[in-house]
C-alpha cells in the first residue's frame, strides 16, 4: 500500500516512535510519502529520497522555544502549509492510507479535502488530548474563545478521521466517556510502539555496584506537562544523599529553567545535556539505572508518554511519577512489574521512593528484564504496521 503520512516535525536523525513505524512501513514493502514540518534547514524545494521512503519537508518557524502566543500562530499555518507540500509533490499519487498524530489538531482543516482527492482511510494516531490538556495546565482558560475554537477543530478531527488509535486503555475510555458522539467502531488501541533492538548480552548478568550512585535519567522533551518543577525540588530536597544522581538529556521550554537552576543551586546530583543524535542517547541510557517518566499532577486526561518504551528497549528499570489519572501506574507496578511509582505532588513520597530504589538495587535486572519482555509482547512497531493494513483492509 502506499501511505501518505502527515507530521508537524520529523527527522531521521531524531529519536522517535514515528521514525521507527516509517521505516517498518518501508521495510513490509508499503511506500511510505512524508510531509513534515522542520526548522532545522532542510531543503524544502525537494524531496528527501530514501529508498522507498520520500520526505517533503515544510519549513516553520521553531515552535518548541517559544511563548505560547507564537506557538498558537505556527500551530494554526501547519495544515494550510502541509496542504500545500502534499498538493506540490503527491497530488498525482494513489494514496490507500493517510496517517497523522496529535499533536497538532490544526490538521482537521485538510482531512476533508485530502479524503476528497484521494479516497484514503484517515487514520488519527491519538497522541495529546488537546485542548484539555493546555486547561489542565492552566495554558488557557476552558469555556473562554480560544478552548471554544480549539474544541470545534478537535472534534472536527475526530469526525473526519475514518479511525482513531488512542495510546492505552485510559485513553480509549476517555475519549468514550468525553466523546460520546464518536461511533464506537472509529475506535480502536494503537499503542506507542517501537523497533525492537537486539538484546543486550549484558544486561541480564549487570549487577549494580553497590560503592557508586544510582543513575535516575531524565531523557526527551523538557516541557510543562513533565512536571520539571517537581522535579527540581525533589532534586534539591535530596542534595545531602549521596547515593543518587540525576541526569536530564533534551530539551523543551523548561530546559532554561533546569539550567538556570543548576546555575543557582550548584546541585551536586543534577546534570542537564542537550538532545543528543539516537545512537548518543541510546549509550547514555544504557550507561544509567533507571529512567524516569514524569507527568504533572494537574492533568485530568491519562497521558502515555512513549519515552518510557526507550527504557523498557534497554532493560531499565522505570520510575514513573506522574498524576493519578494515567494508567502508567499501572503499567509500571502491576502489569509489566518494571519498576516504581510515585504521584507528582508528593514530595516526600518522591524522596522516599528514590531512597527505595537504590536499596533495592538486587531489583534492577529482574525489573528491567520485566520491562524488557513486556516491550517486546505488546510495544513492538511490526504490530502497528499490521493494524495499519488492517485499517485499509476493512
Amino acid at each position: 500500500m502506499k501511505v501518505l503520512c502527515l507530521f508537524q516535525k520529523f527527522s531521521f536523525s531524531s529519536s522517535t516512535i514515528y521514525l521507527d513505524l516509517v521505516n517498518a512501513l518501508a521495510d513490509k514493502g508499503h511506500e511510505v510519502l512524508i510531509a513534515a514540518g522542520t526548522s532545522e534547514g532542510q531543503d524544502d524545494s525537494k524531496l528527501d529520497i530514501r529508498g522507498n521512503i520520500r520526505t517533503a519537508y515544510v519549513t516553520l518557524p521553531d515552535q518548541f522555544h517559544t511563548d505560547k502566543i507564537r506557538k498558537g500562530l505556527i500551530q494554526l499555518m501547519i495544515g494550510r502549509k502541509i496542504l500545500g507540500t502534499v498538493k506540490k509533490f503527491f497530488w498525482q499519487e494513489k494514496i490507500d492510507l493517510i496517517i497523522y498524530p496529535t499533536p497538532p489538531i490544526t490538521l482537521a482543516g485538510i482531512l476533508k479535502p485530502l479524503k476528497k482527492h484521494f479516497g484514503a482511510v484517515n487514520y488519527l494516531m491519538l497522541k495529546d488530548i488537546f485542548p484539555q490538556n493546555a486547561v489542565d495546565l492552566q495554558m488557557m482558560r476552558e469555556g473562554g474563545l480560544l478552548h471554544r475554537y480549539f474544541r470545534w477543530m478537535e472534534k472536527k478531527l475526530y469526525r473526519d478521521s475514518d479511525r482513531i488509535g488512542c495510546m492505552s486503555e485510559g485513553n480509549l475510555k476517555y475519549i468514550r466517556s468525553n466523546e460520546p458522539d464518536i461511533p464506537a467502531e472509529k475506535l480502536e488501541i494503537f499503542p506507542n510502539s517501537v523497533r525492537i533492538l537486539p538484546e543486550d548480552p549484558e544486561q541480564k548478568s549487570r549487577v549494580k555496584d553497590k560503592d557508586r550512585p544510582v543513575t535516575f535519567m531524565f531523557g526527551g522533551n523538557l516541557g510543562r506537562p513533565q512536571a520539571v518543577d517537581f522535579l527540581l525540588e525533589g532534586i534539591r530536597s535530596l542534595k545531602d544523599f549521596p547515593d543518587a544522581r540525576f541526569l536530564f538529556i533534551g530539551d523543551g521550554t523548561e530546559a532554561p529553567r533546569i539550567q538556570e537552576f543548576i546555575d543557582k543551586e550548584k546541585p551536586g546530583n543534577l546534570i542537564l545535556e542537550k538532545q543528543l543524535p539516537r545512537d548518543e542517547y541510546e549509550k547514555r541510557l544504557s550507561d544509567a539505572d533507571i529512567g524516569i517518566v514524569s507527568l504533572s499532577p494537574d492533568f485530568t486526561i491519562p497521558n502515555y508518554p512513549s519515552r518510557i518504551l526507550s527504557y523498557m528497549q534497554l532493560g531499565k528499570p522505570v520510575f514513573a511519577v506522574t498524576d493519578r489519572v494515567t494508567d502508567i501506574h499501572a503499567l509500571v507496578t502491576y502489569e509489566a512489574r518494571c519498576g516504581w511509582w510515585c504521584a507528582s505532588d508528593d514530595l516526600e513520597s518522591f524522596c522516599s521512593t528514590v531512597k527505595k530504589i537504590v536499596s533495592e538495587r538486587e531489583k534492577f535486572n529482574e525489573f528491567g528484564m520485566n520491562g524488557r519482555n513486556y516491550l517486546v509482547e505488546h510495544f513492538d512497531v511490526c504490530k502497528s504496521v499490521k493494524m495499519l493494513e488492517e485499517a485499509v483492509n476493512m
